[in-house]
């Protein structure tokens, strides 16, 4: 009875660290999703060193976000892909508040030549 007591606390010790570390590693993956995006963006549209700092924390808040939206949404696509076109507006309307317009029309142009890209 005290080993299957035992195993049962080890489990749910092994549970709550293991749990403690997916946290932090999908903190890190957002950070480092986020500084790829914003590296990529600042190579094609010429940011400034205060604009690539401000798009930093755009794109940082979206991935976040994006995150939050995966595990919020679980099984449920309609309701992951409307919180996702909410989160897209959103990032689109900071990035838009920091970039000047002839970015903003660069980037459109970017993103329709990577979903042209990714869709064949």
């Amino acid at each position: 009875m005290k080993k299957i007591i035992l195993l049962f606390v080890a489990m749910i010790a092994f549970t709550a660290t293991n749990a403690q570390e997916k946290s932090k590693s999908q903190k890190a993956d957002a950070a480092g999703r986020a500084t790829t995006l914003t590296e990529k963006m600042s190579t094609v549209l010429t940011l400034t060193a205060d604009q690539k700092n401000k798009v930093q924390n755009i794109n940082l808040e979206r991935m976040k976000l994006m995150d939050l939206n995966q595990e919020k949404s679980g099984n449920n696509p309609n309701i992951f892909e409307q919180e996702k076109q909410r989160i897209i507006s959103r990032w689109e309307s900071d990035l838009s508040a920091v970039l000047s317009p002839e970015q903003m029309t660069s980037l459109k142009k970017e993103q329709a030549q990577e979903k042209a890209k990714n869709s064949k």
